[in-house]
């Protein structure tokens, strides 16, 4: 898949746009590419309730961003990856990044790892933790994002698949 696609994704978000932004949190994004390279960010994060459950997750600064939709009724637990096209799932986490190397953009969904769910008193969190395969340099691509302090926004969006 072409990095624009990747930041279509991310940008699209999963087919929905979020609302008001007036309670941000924290994500921070470490991006490992064999055999020594790695991308390192934080943005500022917000996370979504998906109108039919589970919640959309998203950051970015710069070229650099993670989306993360969890179709969850609950939102605390672990969380196995779902394959992009997988739309009938009722539990699991799709994990997309857009990373920039130079002044070439790539992207990375994973397809391997986890999500990991938790609600404290300062907000939501979110812990993605995998591998995908970046097409455009041919390797696997190691992935660890948190979202910190998310507080629930109030708006709810439609998350849905558009492949």
């Amino acid at each position: 898949m072409a990095p624009t696609k990747y930041a279509a994704l991310l940008l699209a978000a999963a087919g929905c746009r979020a609302g008001p932004r007036d309670q941000p949190g924290h994500l921070y994004a470490s991006i490992v590419q064999p055999p020594h390279d790695t991308v390192r960010f934080s943005a500022v994060g917000f996370a979504h309730r998906c109108g039919r459950g589970g919640w959309l997750w998203e950051g970015h600064t710069g070229g650099n961003g993670v989306l993360i939709w969890t179709r969850a009724p609950a939102s605390v637990g672990e969380l196995r990856l779902l394959t992009r096209g997988d739309s009938v799932t009722p539990r699991g986490a799709m994990v997309a990044t857009r990373f920039m190397v130079g002044d070439g953009a790539r992207g990375v969904t994973l397809d391997s790892g986890a999500v990991t769910l938790d609600s404290t008193a300062r907000g939501l969190s979110a812990r993605a933790a995998g591998t995908g395969l970046d097409a455009a340099a041919g390797h696997r691509v190691r992935v660890e994002a948190w979202f910190d302090s998310i507080p629930a926004a109030a708006d709810t969006v439609t998350c849905r698949v558009q492949i």
